[in-house]
């Protein structure tokens, strides 16, 4: 074998190195799309402003569908960096970083090889979608972390039981990330002590403080939220946004078929080593008593079980278990390789993660969401709607979608685009002459069709490619082009 490639403490910082670059690079000038990223993102930016760390807010309203820990992380990155769209995705870029590297030692720690380490964060790496997920600001990836940080103290409780204070501790920030999803390390870890008949295991007083930890910190944000606003907070945190969202609603027949589907189509050329693999590591665990290979069988399994029983699927929802699938996927073809085999196969990963790092950061090439740019045309418009709309007046939404580009909108603008949306041509000119100073906001199409129809009554601000910020013809005197007391850009 080749002992450079091979040596352990070169294998991590190569993948330190390497994946930094892959998750931060390019990022300084694409911007943030408009939806999750924009939303998170614009909630630690009110964390910040207002110093609420409980009490979450999304332009100045309550916001309780999500936990707070990630914005706080976030609202961090803007109090050392500055607001930016950079900052933004910085604690994501570094928990990707983390997931690579907790696997890799989780890997190394179950089975002394490392190879099957390395291989295990190769397979993370790649197909794209984890590297498209660290490159984004959003929980998914805080979650995945916490999950992997919790299997990884058990692991290591094993031989030394204070790590269940890790384990409790980990799996209440995977609670504080994304609510009810983080129980799953205590879920499968219940499942595995019970199917391995590890009864003592289960009153272990160093078990059963980690669980405390978990269940005290973790639903910590519920309970003072709950305090503070009562069953208001239970029905919408629980009730319309968990139970409707994962439960409710119209859905297809066999939709619980469709996380098979996103990684039939998606988790290629790893999907037959992975389901081999599965194969195997449950043989193993349930028939010859290996609890290795049933926990990493559990891992994935039951979260893949649990998760189709939701109509919502997305699959940035089952992150947390891609660890557990890469360590299984990299095992196994371990097996089937032999030392000469493996040594080629390193060279060509170390290849294509070099690759990757020149793809990323020398190319311009745009391949998936995050190396495209992103909120292009809000951004540009930022300045000028912050300079002509007054900080309490909310811009009127004519014929954009209620979302849409919103949340964007006041993300990199800090001004409030309406989701009540205009779709009249005839109550627009209503609302114009009854609130002749205030601004608007619509598509460069919709902008044309009106001036067409009403050429004396609209004056347009500046516009471009997809957008036109408008007013009423009676505000033209009042329109602002100065940004000479303005720092440009408002937020990059």
């Amino acid at each position: 074998m080749n002992t450079a490639l091979n040596n352990k403490k070169l294998q991590i910082s190569f993948l330190i190195f390497s994946s930094l670059l892959i998750f931060l690079g390019r990022q300084l000038d694409t911007g943030i799309t408009n939806y999750d990223d924009a939303y998170y993102a614009q909630k630690a930016k009110e964390i910040l402003e207002s110093g609420s760390f409980w009490l979450i807010t999304f332009a100045g309203a309550p916001a309780v569908d999500n936990p707070p820990l990630p914005f706080w992380l976030t609202a961090l990155a803007f109090s050392l960096f500055g607001v930016s769209s950079y900052s933004a995705i910085f604690s994501s870029a570094l928990f990707g970083t983390g997931i690579i590297l907790t696997t890799y030692r989780l890997s190394l720690l179950l089975y002394k090889d490392s190879w099957i380490a390395f291989a295990s964060a190769f397979v993370l790496l790649f197909p794209g979608m984890f590297v498209d997920a660290s490159r984004r600001g959003m929980v998914d990836i805080p979650l995945a972390f916490f999950v992997l940080l919790a299997f990884y103290a058990f692991f290591k409780a094993k031989d030394l039981k204070p790590w269940y204070l890790v384990f409790g501790l980990a799996t209440a920030c995977a609670i504080l990330s994304k609510s009810v999803l983080g129980l799953f390390p205590l879920t499968i870890v219940g499942a595995f002590l019970i199917f391995s008949r590890q009864w003592r295991e289960l009153i272990n007083p160093w078990f059963l403080s980690g669980c405390l930890i978990a269940f005290l910190l973790g639903f910590s944000w519920h309970f003072i939220n709950w305090q503070h606003y009562g069953q208001a907070f239970i029905n919408a945190h629980f009730g319309s946004l968990i139970i409707n969202r994962s439960f409710g609603g119209v859905a297809s027949s066999f939709y619980f078929l469709g996380y098979a589907k996103d990684f039939l189509k998606n988790y290629w050329p790893w999907l037959p080593f992975a389901l081999i693999g599965l194969a195997q590591f449950g043989k193993r665990g349930f028939r010859e008593k290996d609890r290795t290979a049933l926990l990493l069988f559990l891992w994935p399994a039951l979260t893949f079980l649990v998760m189709s029983t939701s109509k919502n699927q997305t699959l940035r929802y089952l992150f947390m278990m891609f660890p557990a699938l890469a360590i299984i996927t990299a095992k196994t073809i371990s097996e089937w390789l032999g030392p000469d085999k493996k040594n080629q196969a390193l060279a060509i990963m170390v290849g294509v993660i070099a690759t990757t790092i020149l793809f990323v950061n020398v190319t311009s090439f745009k391949v998936k969401v995050t190396l495209a740019q992103s909120s292009k045309e809000v951004r540009e418009l930022a300045a000028v709607i912050n300079l002509n709309t007054p900080e309490k007046q909310t811009i009127g939404n004519y014929r954009l979608t209620p979302s849409n580009p919103r949340l964007a909108m006041q993300f990199y603008s800090n001004r409030v685009l309406e989701s009540s949306v205009t779709r009249d041509p005839e109550a627009l000119t209503m609302a114009l002459s009854s609130s002749p100073k205030k601004t608007w906001l619509t598509s460069i199409a919709e902008f044309r069709k009106l001036t067409a129809q009403h050429p004396n009554r609209i004056y347009l601000i500046q516009a471009n490619s997809k957008y036109a910020f408008f007013t009423s013809i009676e505000n033209r005197e009042n329109v602002q082009y100065d940004f000479s007391a303005m720092r440009l850009p408002i937020i990059k």
